[in-house]
């Protein structure tokens, strides 16, 4: 479904496009040819006779004393009786126009007839016709709401009309002459005329002058190129359309598809990886927008390709790196005391410890072993480091400790001697934070040294308070260092709490710290409960406080309850 939809709504190809683009262009030069050519046939034609007619002054004085004399004759009896005797036996139209006396005469010898009238008014109009080169002149009388013909001269024919027109009762055109005071083109039948109408006032009637310029064959002239113009273009447009076409599909269509098919052959096999042998090896050698397309695509999957033969291999180190990271952190995590309780047997104190990496491995290290029946050992520590250096420097650092801590040594010759060891091939310049005490456990006595780490935390009285003790250089920093010692006295239900430094410097998304503030109200939250609790309630109050934070620092955690 998606296909066909895809089908029914796919825009037409470039080819459809440019056609119509042709076209488009082809008919608007056509429209833009039939308005020049109108308006070049009305600045050469029409507008040189309608400036001609505008410009006409008719001397009504010639020619109103004719209209008036013949008005009064139109529509007499004697003028119907004389028309209808026309082309009969008894035909006496011509005779009685001859005897009709004159408007000229004065007395009745020598008397002039109608018929000498309407010939001279005929010239009269035929002077005009000459004076500005008219196609035909017609005049007409309007009385009684009836139009008469009085004259119609038309230079086609050579002359005047027929005498039998004279009087005749029929309108030369129909309209009103008021739209005709400028010159009006109008269309009779098949025929053109450019009007002008020139009326006169007679007395109780009223005379028409129709001045007339033929324009049938220029028009037709006109039509004509019009109609051979726009011929000649529609077969250019589709000559221009058929080359238009061939050139599009062999230059730019067919590359165009050929570059679509390479593009779409161009997907990952079945393990989503990139072949070279799909590489696009089309190559169109033109300088232009395509060839500079065909190299850009080729270039592309190229590029992807070695892209992916890259990802790939990072992947493959990746996953070895993450291998070895998880042997790492379950080998450093076999190295840390895991077995709770630790020492089922003995019933005189309670312990448990934690250590929660920032990374796949942390520099942390918590330690508790017994030297003797008597004497057990208690080691909390940080390490400068992180990663896997962090990692290697810590499992060195404690074995270290544990090794000297097993030959009798007091706390501060155990540290002066792992920090001697250490210093003599710490080429890495690393160093490690340690909190160790030796607890007497049949008289609660803890003796004790801090090189350079966290202050514990010693509950008393149901009470968990920061122990300040003093502190020695670090572990790693320089030989020959000395370490002060110091006692702690542990009753009957009191517990100690050792912590590393990611505690209190735990951070929430608004970089505030939790803080040893925070640490010991957690403390006392839980001071009642057993070791494992406390632990337990401390990891989640960091937990809260923390939110979505990334964590910044391992989190090692251990706490002793002196039961006695």
């Amino acid at each position: 479904m998606k296909n066909a939809s895809a089908k029914k709504h796919r825009r037409p190809s470039l080819a459809v496009q440019v056609n119509i683009l042709i076209i488009l262009i082809t008919l608007s030069i056509s429209i833009l040819m039939v308005v020049i050519n109108i308006s070049n046939y009305h600045k050469a034609i029409l507008d040189p006779f309608e400036r001609k007619l505008e410009e006409l002054e008719i001397e009504e004085d010639t020619l109103t004393p004719y209209l008036e004399y013949f008005a009064r004759f139109f529509g007499t009896e004697e003028m119907r009786k004389a028309r209808a005797s026309v082309n009969t036996e008894d035909d006496y139209f011509v005779d009685w126009l001859d005897q009709m006396p004159s408007y000229t005469d004065y007395d009745s010898e020598g008397r002039q007839s109608l018929l000498l009238d309407n010939t001279a008014f005929d010239f009269t109009i035929s002077e005009l016709m000459e004076s500005i080169d008219l196609d035909l002149v017609c005049s007409e009388i309007v009385k009684d709401g009836v139009v008469y013909r009085a004259s119609y001269n038309e230079k086609k024919r050579g002359g005047f009309s027929t005498l039998e027109e004279f009087g005749k009762e029929e309108a030369f055109f129909n309209d009103s002459p008021a739209d005709y005071q400028s010159p009006v083109l109008v269309k009779l039948d098949s025929d053109y005329m450019l009007m002008r109408c020139v009326v006169f006032d007679l007395n109780g009637c009223q005379g028409r002058l129709w001045l007339v310029y033929e324009q049938t064959g220029p028009i037709q002239e006109l039509q004509g190129l019009l109609l051979r113009s726009v011929l000649y273009l529609l077969i250019l447009t589709a000559a221009a359309s058929i080359v238009s076409v061939w050139l599009l599909h062999r230059y730019v269509t067919k590359p165009i598809i050929a570059l679509a098919r390479s593009a779409q052959q161009f997907e990952p096999g079945e393990d989503g990886t990139y072949s070279s042998d799909k590489v696009s090896r089309i190559e169109i050698p033109a300088e232009n927008e395509l060839g500079e397309l065909s190299r850009e695509i080729q270039s592309m999957q190229i590029r992807i390709v070695e892209g992916t033969e890259s990802l790939r291999n990072m992947t493959a180190e990746k996953e070895r790196i993450s291998t070895e990271l998880d042997l790492a952190a379950k080998i450093q995590k076999g190295m840390l005391p895991g077995t709770f309780p630790p020492f089922p047997e003995r019933k005189e104190f309670d312990l448990f410890a934690s250590m929660t990496p920032a990374r796949d491995v942390g520099g942390d290290f918590y330690d508790f072993f017994l030297i003797d029946e008597d004497h057990l050992a208690l080691v909390i520590a940080d390490v400068s480091g992180k990663g896997v250096p962090g990692a290697l420097f810590m499992m060195v650092s404690q074995t270290i400790l544990k090794n000297n801590a097993m030959i009798g040594k007091s706390v501060g010759e155990i540290l002066a001697l792992t920090n001697d060891l250490i210093c003599a091939s710490n080429k890495m310049e690393m160093f490690v934070t340690v909190w160790m005490g030796i607890l007497e456990i049949s008289t609660g006595k803890i003796r004790a040294a801090n090189a350079g780490h966290e202050y514990p935390a010693l509950m008393k009285d149901r009470c968990f308070r920061l122990y300040r003790d003093r502190h020695s250089f670090v572990i790693g920093g320089m030989e020959g260092m000395r370490y002060r010692e110091y006692e702690l006295q542990l009753q009957k239900g009191e517990k100690l709490f050792l912590y590393t430094d990611g505690l209190p410097e735990a951070a929430n998304e608004g970089a505030e710290m939790f803080g040893t503030g925070r640490m010991i109200e957690a403390l006392n939250a839980n001071a009642g409960l057993s070791p494992r609790e406390i632990l337990s309630g401390m990891k989640s109050a960091v937990d809260v406080f923390v939110g979505d934070a990334e964590p910044f620092d391992d989190l090692t955690m251990l706490c002793l309850e002196y039961i006695g």
